[in-house]
């Protein structure tokens, strides 16, 4: 099949290299590595983003710079994160089924969702990317019928991490480090707080930020919000705190692989966490909330801390963190165990070349 791949946003300048080179945000790097993983399955695949560096073939992929149009004809369209592109589409392409794929919380009154509501052909799907998403849309009275999921998945630097059989604990640092690896407003603010708790318990303990807006296009909201450069600031004198901005994946798999937890007090419903998914095919243990997909995502091996009211309850959140490390000290062997099926889980559930497959089942669906 000849397939396209379509992000209008021509502010931000990426293509089929980037997420191997330098740290994307979730939605992009994920519309390349099924587009890539597509490709591997022998489909025409064609990329169109902002990209001004490079056009071409790339990795297996026709690359090119987005002009408003797609050029010739195409068995299916994807199209990340700007569904009022999806009309102009149709009409330009009769026969083709198009995907909106969506990433974040339906926002009821906004421009994206009235051009969500307006996606009426038979062969048009909003492509949601969990259950607990799609069931937030169908909330707000999107027909259920229009709406296809389509899960995330780990990042090629994350799978394998660990040769089969092999102890997962026996790769962790000693002292025992924690890390947050996502965006500042899914709850930095929160995990700053509870880890001057966690260090008042376990003093040797270190927490590795992996968080900035700096990886956005420039013209994202979130980029230019003060509050953001004053918790960077806070987060950079903070004692046991480690900064290190937005980094590539092979070095984020790198310190994730040699972390004990996944420090994560989540403050925003999640769709789909792709950092949740990476950190747990690294070993780390999860210790999250109970917003949005992340049950749905963590499945059996989650530590979810409910959330009241818009609150986390910091005792019972920094309490099942200590627990975790003091496991880890004492050499718990049950902890090991848990965190060995976990990998294999993840390295089995949450691969592309899953989605691709999943992703050539809907296209034959919608045709």
């Amino acid at each position: 099949m000849r397939l396209a791949f379509v992000n209008p946003n021509l502010a931000h300048d990426y293509d089929a290299d980037t997420p191997f080179e330098a740290a994307l945000p979730g939605s992009e790097s994920a519309q390349v590595y099924l587009a890539l993983a597509l490709a591997r399955r022998g489909h025409d695949v064609a990329l169109f983003t902002g990209t001004t560096k490079r056009t071409g073939r790339l990795r297996g992929l026709d690359q090119a710079r987005w002009q408003g149009v797609l050029p010739g004809a195409w068995d299916a369209i994807f199209v990340t994160s700007a569904p009022e592109t999806v009309p102009e589409l149709r009409a330009a392409h009769a026969d083709a089924p198009i995907f909106a794929w969506a990433h974040n919380v339906f926002v009821p009154g906004s421009g994206e969702d009235a051009a969500l509501r307006a996606l009426a052909h038979p062969r048009d799907r909003i492509l949601c990317v969990s259950a607990w998403h799609k069931a937030n849309f169908t909330g707000y009275g999107v027909d259920a019928a229009r709406i296809a999921v389509l899960r995330n998945a780990i990042g090629p630097a994350f799978e394998n991490l660990f040769a089969p059989g092999d102890s997962v604990v026996a790769a962790k640092a000693r002292p025992a480090r924690a890390a947050f690896a996502s965006v500042p407003y899914k709850g930095l603010k929160q995990a700053l707080a509870f880890f001057k708790d966690l260090r008042a318990a376990r003093s040797d303990a270190t927490l590795d930020l992996f968080s900035s807006f700096d990886f956005y296009p420039d013209n994202n909201f979130f980029r230019h919000q003060p509050s953001w450069r004053i918790l960077a600031h806070e987060a950079r004198n903070q004692p046991g705190v480690v900064s290190h901005g937005n980094v590539p994946q092979a070095e984020l798999a790198r310190a994730l692989k040699a972390a004990v937890l996944l420090f994560y007090p989540n403050v925003a419903a999640e769709t789909a966490s792709i950092a949740t998914m990476e950190a747990m095919a690294a070993g780390c243990v999860v210790v999250t909330t109970a917003l949005g997909a992340l049950p749905e995502t963590t499945g059996e091996f989650g530590i979810l801390a409910p959330v009241i009211e818009g609150k986390i309850d910091p005792q019972a959140y920094v309490s099942a963190s200590v627990a975790i490390l003091d496991a880890f000290s004492a050499g718990n062997p049950a902890l090991d165990a848990r965190l060995r099926a976990q990998v294999d889980w993840v390295n089995a559930t949450y691969r592309w070349d899953v989605r691709a497959a999943e992703a050539e089942t809907l296209i034959g669906e919608t045709r």
